[in-house]
């Protein structure tokens, strides 16, 4: 079975790998803060409707 913590010491030790590591972080970061900024004016906006 292949584990998550292999997976993981084969990515840090190559250089491309923590590049793919640091940018899915990266990408997953600022998708969730835009997500997070249009539900927040969603909200606010049928907040002020009311």
């Amino acid at each position: 079975m292949f584990s998550l913590s292999k997976f993981k010491n084969i990515l840090s030790k190559n250089k491309y790998g923590k590049y793919l590591a640091i940018g899915g972080f990266a990408f997953f970061f600022i998708k969730g803060l835009i997500w997070l900024a249009v539900i927040f004016s969603v909200g606010f906006s049928a907040f002020n409707f009311i």
